[in-house]
């Protein structure tokens, strides 16, 4: 009877795990941009200042969006190519946060509310 008790309370144990970690698996973002805004946005990153607590959040960030861009300079595509790039949302708040800290000209606000727009609604549940 106690051997049947611990082995219920174990299967219990590894029943709950299992779904804990099936409730924890990294949503991603699939936002779609031009090649120019990318490239734009690595602009503004160079413009912020950091801690060191953030370096490799931005270094994260860097990964995702540098490849596009050395990859079009590669294949002499055109700057208003669209690519689809792909972030863990936590990587997606960290860009976003650190671009709030961008300093940016008033010619650029459109620009950057475009960016900013396309990387939120791409996080948003379809409907």
């Amino acid at each position: 009877m106690k051997n049947l008790f611990s082995f219920i309370v174990t299967l219990l144990l590894i029943t709950g795990t299992t779904f804990a970690q099936q409730q924890q698996q990294v949503q991603t973002i699939k936002p779609s941009l031009p090649l120019s805004e990318i490239a734009f946005s690595l602009q503004l990153l160079e413009s912020i200042q950091l801690m060191g607590s953030e370096v490799d959040a931005l270094m994260e960030i860097r990964m995702i969006l540098v490849p596009p861009i050395v990859k079009a300079n590669n294949d002499k595509k055109q700057t208003n190519d669209v690519v689809t790039l792909e972030f863990k949302v936590q990587q997606a708040q960290n860009l976003l946060n650190f671009l709030k800290r961008a300093k940016l000209n008033g010619s650029d606000v459109e620009r950057f509310k475009k960016f900013t727009d396309v990387i939120i609604t791409s996080a948003q549940p379809k409907k």
